[in-house]
C-alpha cells in the first residue's frame, strides 16, 4: 500500500509540503479534456518531488452519465486522456457515475458546519433536512437507464484502459442513496458493485474502496474489503459516524471503525495499490477551507495514516 495525496490548490508550496511530510505520490484532480494539462500537472508534481501516480475524475462526463446527445464526443475525450495517462505512467484513474444534482455538486451534504472534536467543522448529511422532492431539469431517471448508460461507456473505455495500462477505479455514490432529486444513483451497494464487475469482467474494471461511503452504508467493512479483494484499485481513507440517513464525517482517529483491524485486512488481501486521505474536518487555524480539503487537516490525517500503516506495511513514502 502506497500513500498518494491530493492538493486541491496545487501550488508549489502545497505540493512541496506534501513531499516534506513524506508523501511520494501525487493524486491529481483534473477535469480537462486536453492531454497537455495532465502533462503539465505531472511536470508540476515532479518539480516538487512527487510522482503523479493517480488521477481523479478525468474529462467532464455529464452527458455520458445521463445518456444524452453529445456523449460520444465526451467518450472520445475520455479515450484520448486515458491513452495519454498511460504514456505518462499514471497507474489509476478514479472516476464516478453520479448524476449532477446541482450545478456544482454530485456529492451531497446538508451541512459543512457540523461540530467534530474540539469544535472543528465537518460535513454531515441528514435526510430529514434534505428536500428530496425537488427535481432537476433532467426529470426522473431509473436504475436501468443508468446501467445502460454505464455499460455503453465501459464497452468503449475499457479496451482503451487495457491498452494504456491504466486501472479504472469507480467511486461510490456519496451518499449512497437513490434516487436523489429524482435521479437514480446506481453505485450505492455491494450488490451493485458486483453487477459492475459482472457486466465487464476486465481486470482494469475496478473500484475505489471509499471507506467513508461504505461506512455510510453501515456494512461490515472488513467483510467488504475481503469480498472485493482484487477489484480494489484505489482506497479513500476517512471515517463517518451515524447511519445512512443521518451521518457526519469524523477525524480518522475519532470514528467508530477499528482502523488497525481494517488495515490488517488490506495486508491480508495483498493490497499494494494507492490510498489517499479523503475529506477532513476544518481546523481552527484555517481561515478558509475547500470543504474537506484544507491542507492542515490533511497534514494531520496523513501523519495518522503513516503511523497506522508503518507497523503493518512498513515505512511509507520518501525517507530523509
Amino acid at each position: 500500500m502506497k500513500i498518494a495525496a491530493v492538493a486541491k490548490n496545487p501550488i508549489d508550496a502545497n505540493l512541496r509540503t506534501l513531499t516534506q511530510i513524506g508523501v511520494e505520490h501525487y493524486c491529481y484532480y483534473g477535469t480537462s479534456s486536453d492531454p497537455a494539462d495532465y502533462t503539465a500537472a505531472k511536470e508540476n508534481a515532479e518539480r516538487n518531488g512527487l510522482r503523479m501516480s493517480v488521477v481523479e475524475h478525468g474529462p467532464v462526463m455529464d452527458l455520458i452519465v445521463m445518456g444524452k446527445p453529445g456523449r460520444d464526443a465526451q467518450i472520445e475525450d475520455y479515450k484520448r486522456v486515458i491513452a495519454h495517462l498511460g504514456k505518462l505512467g499514471v497507474d489509476t484513474l478514479c472516476y464516478n457515475f453520479m448524476p449532477q444534482i446541482t450545478k456544482d455538486a454530485m456529492v451531497m451534504r446538508t451541512s459543512f458546519q457540523t461540530e467534530e472534536r474540539g469544535g472543528a467543522h465537518t460535513s454531515s448529511f441528514d435526510l430529514t433536512k434534505f428536500d428530496n422532492d425537488r427535481r432537476t431539469a433532467e426529470g426522473v431517471t431509473t436504475d436501468e437507464q443508468m446501467w445502460d448508460n454505464l455499460n455503453y461507456f465501459l464497452q468503449r473505455i475499457v479496451p482503451v484502459a487495457e491498452e494504456a495500462g491504466v486501472k479504472l477505479a469507480m467511486h461510490p455514490d456519496d451518499p449512497p442513496l437513490s434516487p436523489m432529486w429524482g435521479l437514480a444513483r446506481i453505485m450505492r451497494s455491494v450488490e451493485n458493485y458486483d453487477r459492475l464487475f459482472a457486466i465487464n469482467p476486465s481486470p482494469v474494471n475496478g473500484m475505489t474502496m471509499c471507506m467513508g461511503c461504505f461506512a455510510e452504508l453501515c456494512v461490515d467493512l472488513a467483510k467488504t474489503i475481503r469480498h472485493f479483494r482484487d477489484r480494489i484499485h484505489f482506497v479513500h481513507f476517512r471515517d463517518v459516524a451515524g447511519t445512512l440517513n443521518d451521518f457526519h464525517e469524523t477525524f480518522p482517529d475519532n470514528g467508530p471503525n477499528d482502523m488497525v483491524a481494517l488495515f490488517k485486512v488490506y495486508k491480508e488481501i495483498g493490497y499494494t495499490g494507492f490510498i489517499r486521505v479523503d475529506h477532513v474536518p476544518k481546523l481552527a487555524i484555517e481561515a478558509t477551507s475547500d470543504e474537506g480539503y484544507g491542507l492542515p487537516g490533511h497534514i494531520f490525517a496523513i501523519g495518522y495514516l503513516k503511523g497506522l500503516m508503518e507497523p503493518i506495511f512498513g515505512k511509507t513514502g520518501r525517507q530523509p
